[in-house]
């Protein structure tokens, strides 16, 4: 048990605490989708995909203009929503 931690509410509030965490989850998937659809286009317009664009971008192969910090960023935002999502489909919940 030592990878988990305890919350502990009232029995009462569990339900509330339950879709406070669904919509937090719907409004993550939308914008997760939106930052897809921008990946979507960089890669396009650098022909490349992100994977191979983050390896040359941290080799300093492609210099700093503002469009691959752009991607980077947007990039690095997916990843982290993604995490985030991964983070709440874990959560088990005992009565």
């Amino acid at each position: 048990m030592k990878n988990y931690a305890k919350v502990m509410i009232e029995k009462r509030g569990l339900s509330s605490l339950q879709e406070s965490i669904n919509i937090g989850k719907q409004v993550m998937e939308r914008k997760l989708a939106a930052y897809q659809k921008k990946i979507e286009k960089f890669e396009q317009a650098g022909g490349m995909d992100t994977e191979a664009f983050i390896m040359s971008f941290n080799k300093g192969d492609l210099g700093d203009n503002k469009k691959w910090l752009e991607w980077d960023h947007v990039a690095n935002v997916v990843n982290l929503l993604k995490k985030k999502l991964d983070d709440l489909e874990s959560l088990k919940y005992e009565y």
